[in-house]
């Protein structure tokens, strides 16, 4: 098993060229951009993208006070400003031919930082750092993989089918869950199945045909229902026997339902956990998470899920090991 948490990280800040912004559904644009000088990264990291615009970052002056610290001002508040960067984990990384990355991001328009993004174009610029925090572990090629991604938890995933199809992994099935057919970020190649089936009818990066299961709560896609059904229907194929390997990213509560139902089938797993993160380095302690550790008198510890993520195995997560709140 390829283990890229324990090898040595290289970040940089540097500013990216946007080469292509599509709105890919109702609420979700869909970026790519080159980015000359991005290090190596891993599917499960994530880059900070500065969402102020350059209008915004020339203009505003902040006045530091001599007894405390620069405060926004009524404007800046009526306005949106958007001081902080926002974490964006990388839907795609691949290489031209001069060397230089090419980076894709996917937004879904929430707030100021986000509408912001929501309105770039071919050719502006982006203020990036990254990549950032610990990425999914690979296993072995002949290992059965399940990708499970809930909404925004979707892009790292798309960057993992990538990286699955350049180490020769053909025993993967992919879960993408969504509300409604109108937020679904994806290009269809087909129409997804409505029974549960797992049939190719994504586009992927990559370009490997994986088997995949579109799941929307309305009911409007694919299979009535969340991923856990999706999950379900898959532990009733003989594959199941073979203990697959689950890659997870989503919103918590569907994170620790696949906890719990992967935790009773014995079914190896790993979550990339979604946090609010103001600086990604693990210093302002803004995405602190709970995690087991048997030395510790209460029996767990504080970890950042920015640096010590976000991607974390199952068993590590002290939050994710009781069963889902009915």
């Amino acid at each position: 098993m390829r283990m890229p948490h324990d090898a040595p990280v290289m970040t940089a800040a540097l500013t990216a060229e946007v080469l292509r912004a599509e709105h890919v559904c109702a609420e979700h644009i869909r970026i790519a951009c080159r980015a000359p000088g991005f290090p190596a990264s891993e599917p499960g990291q994530f880059a900070q993208l500065d969402c102020r615009g350059r209008r915004a970052q020339s203009d505003h002056t902040a006045i530091w006070p001599n007894d405390g610290f620069p405060s926004p001002t009524d404007d800046d508040l009526i306005a949106r400003v958007p001081y902080l960067r926002r974490p964006f984990s990388i839907a795609d990384h691949m290489l031209d031919r001069d060397g230089a990355a090419r980076l894709t991001f996917i937004s879904r328009n929430v707030g100021g930082g986000t509408d912001w993004l929501d309105h770039v174009k071919t050719g502006d610029t982006l203020n990036i750092t990254g990549p950032l925090g610990r990425g999914f572990r690979i296993p072995e090629p002949d290992t059965p993989l399940i990708l499970v991604g809930g909404g925004v938890g979707i892009p790292p995933l798309l960057y993992l089918a990538r990286r699955l199809a350049e180490c020769g992994h053909d025993r993967a099935t992919v879960i993408f869950g969504v509300m409604s057919q109108r937020l679904l970020p994806l290009t269809l190649t087909d129409a997804p199945s409505t029974d549960g089936s797992a049939r190719p009818c994504i586009e992927l990066p990559g370009n490997r045909a994986y088997p995949t299961i579109i799941t929307s709560d309305d009911g409007t896609i694919g299979l009535s229902g969340r991923v856990t059904d999706a999950l379900a229907l898959l532990r009733a194929t003989p594959s199941a026997n073979d203990h697959p390997h689950v890659l997870a990213c989503g919103p918590d509560a569907m994170l620790k339902a696949v906890a719990h139902q992967t935790r009773a089938w014995s079914w190896p797993c790993q979550l990339c956990i979604e946090r609010q993160m103001g600086c990604g380095f693990g210093t302002c302690l803004s995405c602190i998470v709970r995690a087991v550790d048997q030395t510790s008198p209460q029996g767990w510890r504080w970890r950042l899920a920015c640096t010590d993520g976000p991607v974390f195995d199952r068993d590590e997560l002290l939050d994710y090991a009781q069963p889902p709140a009915p």
